[in-house]
């Protein structure tokens, strides 16, 4: 059995590495904004989620996803009314939390994740309670942040700062529009956007996968 289990995951392990050689544009990416009670992924709670598919050039709005969750009346919103617009009145008839997060797995398999904050929407998904029994496995994550900040950090003329991190501050520098909602599905949606002019901007256009994902580190 520990065999078969070694053998499984060289197999596995392999196979990503002859994906990662490829073109970015072959693959798929799957672009995700995840609306939350803070910044705590583990005491935390989940409040709605958005995703959307992007095959280079292409955003499949399409076949976007949107979805509120059911909260329990003592949960504490925070910020989340003035910030996302999200109210407990709102989110008392939200959608099956765990069917739609079963259903990003199987979505994500295979796929690129990208999100505008990776050390916070990739930690939602592997340590929030909702997230316990699942096993999300992308090919890899795309940062858009942390893919700006590693430009900026080159730039000697550039003062590091997080104002200049923000989703909407990375978009102006493409001269992409501003989406000022923080609506999860707006947000993932500008987040897919800010990937698609981040990659080609890369030399030459057909970088593989694994060089572009090591940008985003």
């Amino acid at each position: 059995m520990d065999n078969l289990i070694g053998i499984n995951g060289l197999r596995k392990s392999w196979t990503k590495h002859r994906q990662l050689k490829r073109p970015w544009q072959a693959h798929t990416y799957i672009a995700i904004d995840i609306e939350t009670t803070g910044l705590d992924p583990i005491n935390d709670q989940i409040l709605s989620i958005a995703w959307v598919p992007v095959k280079p050039p292409m955003i499949l709005i399409g076949e976007a996803q949107y979805h509120e969750f059911c909260i329990g009346s003592d949960v504490d919103l925070q910020q989340s009314p003035t910030i996302h617009g999200l109210t407990k009145a709102q989110l008392s008839s939200g959608g099956d939390v765990k069917k739609v997060l079963k259903d990003l797995e199987d979505k994500l398999y295979g796929c690129v994740m990208v999100c505008h904050h990776r050390s916070l929407d990739w930690s939602y998904l592997r340590h929030n309670s909702l997230t316990k029994n699942l096993h999300f496995e992308p090919l890899g994550v795309f940062d858009t942040l942390s893919y700006e900040k590693n430009k900026m950090s080159f730039d000697n003329d550039c003062q590091l700062n997080n104002s200049r991190l923000t989703l909407s501050s990375c978009r102006s520098k493409y001269g992409l529009p501003n989406y000022t909602s923080h609506h999860a599905l707006d947000d993932a949606i500008a987040c897919a956007e800010l990937f698609l002019a981040q990659a080609t901007k890369i030399k030459p256009f057909n970088e593989k996968l694994g060089f572009l994902l090591k940008q985003s580190r």
